[in-house]
């Protein structure tokens, strides 16, 4: 009897000692899986967080972009309104010049055209200096520079030889002929002293630009707020560079 217990209680004992090798073995499973789980979960995770940040990356490159085109959008309107401008004020700033100057022709006394042919007595200086003026003002440009070269030949020594000379760059521009236009205006523009010679170098400035010699024109202009800062004529070159720049 004694015996027969005894081998009953090795058995149990035995069975307890596998359970517990099994139940170690299956916990042992259990913490593989679990960490090969976690370990998984953390790779896909460090995926996720890269395409994340890839696609953050997409998204920034896709607005800097949107910036960037939105500045040379707004740049390329800005050059588009300047050119317009440009083109604009050009042709405003000739039509000003041209008007400035037949301004000028209004404010000169015209004297009454000389009455009769024939016998007449000879014209005096004053008479045939303001003969030219009146034709001038009229727009008989043809007669103006005949009686202005008549001027010029009785009258040499005339005080007013540099404002006869400049009246004859007037017409001498008004029929386009520039050449003679740029000479006429530039002998008074460089005479010392002439009191017409801002309004000469305006002239030459108008000349150069009906000639799309803007580079010159704007020269000239300058010339005038340098010389004559003070003149009826820097204003209006002013204006004038205001529109160019």
């Amino acid at each position: 009897m004694r015996k027969l217990l005894c081998s009953v209680a090795l058995l149990a004992a035995s069975g307890l000692v596998q359970a517990g090798l099994f139940d170690d073995d299956v916990a042992r499973q259990q913490v593989a899986d679990l960490t090969a789980k976690v370990n998984q979960l953390q790779q896909e995770n460090v995926q996720r967080l890269q395409m994340l940040e890839a696609g953050n990356k997409r998204v920034l490159d896709l607005v800097r972009q949107l910036d960037q085109q939105k500045e040379e959008i707004a740049q390329l309107r800005g050059q588009l309104e300047v050119l317009q401008f440009n083109q604009d004020e050009s042709a405003k700033r000739q039509k000003d010049l041209y008007i400035d100057l037949d301004n000028r022709l209004r404010t000169v006394e015209t004297a009454k055209p000389a009455a009769g042919t024939g016998d007449a007595a000879p014209l005096s200086e004053q008479q045939l200096f303001d003969n030219g003026v009146a034709q001038v003002k009229a727009g008989k440009h043809k007669e103006a520079l005949a009686t202005f070269d008549k001027f010029l030949a009785d009258y040499p020594e005339s005080k007013q030889l540099s404002t006869a000379q400049y009246w004859q760059g007037v017409s001498y521009a008004a029929t386009k002929n520039y050449k003679a236009a740029n000479s006429a205006f530039g002998v008074v523009a460089n005479t010392a002293d002439a009191p017409n010679a801002p309004d000469a170098l305006l002239g030459l400035a108008s000349v150069a630009a009906a000639t799309g010699d803007k580079k010159t024109s704007r020269k000239y202009l300058v010339e005038i707020l340098e010389r004559f800062p003070s003149s009826n004529a820097a204003a209006t070159a002013k204006k004038a560079l205001t529109a160019v720049n």
